[in-house]
């Protein structure tokens, strides 16, 4: 561990106390290029090298197959090839790994493949064709808002939200605007007509309202194509995780 060592006193006051804290959670929040790798794995060999714990009972995560290729080559360096033993994967290749090993409980997308980003943008083009869309297909420019709403799709997917809790925020959202007591200007020349602030927002309410059906179709066109997009996979290992 002379290594580690070496590496260890390079650290700042704050970086050390992440890597001794072999205990418990510990959020360390800093910009790129200032050392969160470099602590991620220190902290890693220092569980290993502190406790009983095995190297195959620890997983990190990070966002992209570089991230998990120069963690692995920096702990190889610290801890020698029992590094190697250590799970260390992007999110979407941890979900691979976990479908892979326990097929049966990812009935959903079993027999389905991975959807080529042609594949996605093309399914959305018919989505949009076919669903009754107003603000989301401007006439002239009908893709228009294409890209962003796969962007808001993709960050759902993310966060957990799948088409039936977008439906639900939504209807909540939309209670609590039609609640507000001062919607509509009651005198002068605009009167009868929603406020401005409010008006924007309602419009933005159509919009997701939209894009909850854009998302519901998505889906639905996605498992009778049999094909499922990297975030699905994600979804799936969050539902499967949480019934067991």
């Amino acid at each position: 561990m002379s290594n580690f060592q070496e590496q260890y006193k390079k650290l700042n006051p704050e970086q050390r106390e992440a890597v001794d804290t072999v205990e418990g959670p510990v959020m360390v929040v800093a910009g790129p290029g200032t050392g969160k790798t470099q602590v991620l794995t220190l902290r890693v060999a220092n569980i290993l090298q502190k406790t009983q714990v095995n190297p195959g009972n620890i997983l990190a995560l990070t966002f992209t197959e570089n991230g998990a290729g120069e963690m692995r080559r920096r702990l190889v360096e610290i801890i020698g090839t029992v590094a190697y033993q250590v799970n260390i994967f992007t999110f979407h290749g941890f979900a691979n790994e976990l479908i892979k090993e326990y097929p049966e409980e990812f009935g959903e997308i079993l027999g389905r493949r991975s959807a080529s980003e042609v594949e996605q943008i093309e399914l959305l083009q018919e989505v949009f064709s076919d669903s009754k869309l107003k603000l989301l297909r401007p006439f002239g420019e009908p893709f228009f808002y294409l890209p962003a709403s796969r962007q808001a799709i993709a960050h759902l997917k993310k966060e957990g939200i799948n088409p039936a809790d977008l439906a639900d925020i939504l209807k909540k959202q939309q209670k609590e605007f039609e609640a507000i007591d001062d919607l509509y200007n009651y005198s002068g020349r605009y009167k009868g007509k929603m406020k401005g602030k409010y008006a924007d927002f309602k419009k933005q309410l159509d919009k997701n309202t939209e894009l909850a059906l854009v998302y519901k179709n998505y889906q639905a066109g996605l498992a009778e194509k049999k094909l499922y997009d990297f975030d699905d996979m994600v979804l799936q290992v969050l539902k499967s995780l949480e019934n067991n």
